[in-house]
Formats: structure tokens, C-alpha cells, sequence
């Protein structure tokens, strides 16, 4: 693999008035690396991509440049990414709910956390002060010095709640529901999902 020219970095991706190409050149440097044109390719796709993303999804986007590129190596280099601060690995539940490693780009972008809808698998992501302050003071309560987190509160969206509600209130229902029939168990119907 030869060296490649960096890509143009789009506004969303500075940190700091630092592009995130700038970021993985440094990274790469520290690390003794260069910047092939797989790196530059993984990077301008991991930049595109609004939402979370899986290798799979990678390579489908990247086909549609007209790009190919192994699985192989889409997996080998994403660690290089995440390394180097432009993207991270999600969290363990929604890798789950996708059957892959699944990522999303984080540079230049305002920390947040996320909602996860167990039913649909609706995201939403939030920002929330106080709770970036009451999980500082617990790192600190315990002798912890944070160097990044993950938050994903997991139930329902408002859709599926109502959805489950209408479920668990027809009386041909034979057994208990709640939550979009997502988990039985022997709450009453109406009570919230713990």
C-alpha cells in the first residue's frame, strides 16, 4: 500500500479548529503508521456516515464510491480509527441488537448518550449536565479518574409503550405483556417497566 493524500476534512469534523484528518495523521505518526488509501477511504466514510455504523455498513458505502475494499481490512483498520479519538466502538447492547462490532464517529462532535428502544431499536442521542456531573463525582467518590464512558438507557419509545399498553389491555390476551411483547413476565400489564 502506497502513502495516500489526506482527504479534505468537512466543517463537522473539527475539534478544537482541528480536522479529523489531522487527528489520524498524528495518531498514525505517533504509531509509526501512514495514511494508505484504505485509511483514507475508512476515514472519509466514517466522516459521511450520520448515524452509528457497522463494517458492514462501511463497505456497502464505500462500494457505492465505486471503492472496494476486504472486510478484512475495514476490520483491521477501524481499531486505528478508534485509537486515534474519530470514532468509537457503541455500547455492548446495541452490538447485540446488530450482530456486529458497531461504531460511530465522535470527532468534533459534542459528547452525548443515548436512549435505545428495545422493541424497534430507536436511538436517541442526549447530552444531560447533571448527569455528566453525578457520574464525575462518583468516579471521584470511588478513587476513579473517568477517560471516556458510554450511557445507553434501554426500554421504550413512546411509540412502542403505547403500542404494548393496547396490547396488554385487549382481553383475548391470554398472558401478561408489556413493553411491545418484547419480555413476559408477571407485572401487571400496567405497571412501568422496571
Amino acid at each position: 500500500m502506497q502513502q495516500e493524500s489526506a482527504p479534505s476534512c468537512d466543517r463537522r469534523c473539527r475539534s478544537n479548529a482541528r480536522c479529523c484528518t489531522d487527528q489520524l495523521l498524528a495518531h498514525l505518526s505517533q504509531e509509526g503508521g501512514r495514511l494508505t488509501r484504505e485509511r483514507s477511504l475508512l476515514l472519509q466514510v466514517s466522516c459521511d456516515l450520520s448515524s452509528h455504523f457497522t463494517p458492514e455498513s462501511i463497505q456497502r458505502q464505500l462500494a457505492a464510491y465505486g471503492a472496494r475494499v476486504a472486510m478484512t481490512t475495514i476490520y483491521r483498520n477501524l481499531p486505528t480509527l478508534e485509537r486515534a479519538g474519530i470514532i468509537r466502538r457503541t455500547t455492548f447492547g446495541e452490538e447485540q441488537r446488530n450482530g456486529a462490532a458497531t461504531y460511530e464517529h465522535v470527532w468534533g462532535r459534542p459528547h452525548h448518550d443515548h436512549l435505545v428502544c428495545d422493541s424497534c431499536g430507536k436511538k436517541v442521542e442526549f447530552h444531560y449536565d447533571a448527569l455528566e456531573v453525578l457520574q464525575q463525582e462518583v468516579a471521584r467518590q470511588h478513587g476513579f479518574r473517568v477517560a471516556y464512558h458510554h450511557l445507553e438507557l434501554v426500554g421504550w419509545c413512546a411509540d412502542c409503550a403505547a403500542a404494548g399498553e393496547r396490547r396488554a389491555a385487549d382481553p383475548g390476551s391470554s398472558h401478561r405483556q408489556h413493553a411491545c411483547n418484547r419480555v413476559r413476565c408477571d407485572r401487571p400489564p400496567t405497571e412501568e417497566p422496571r
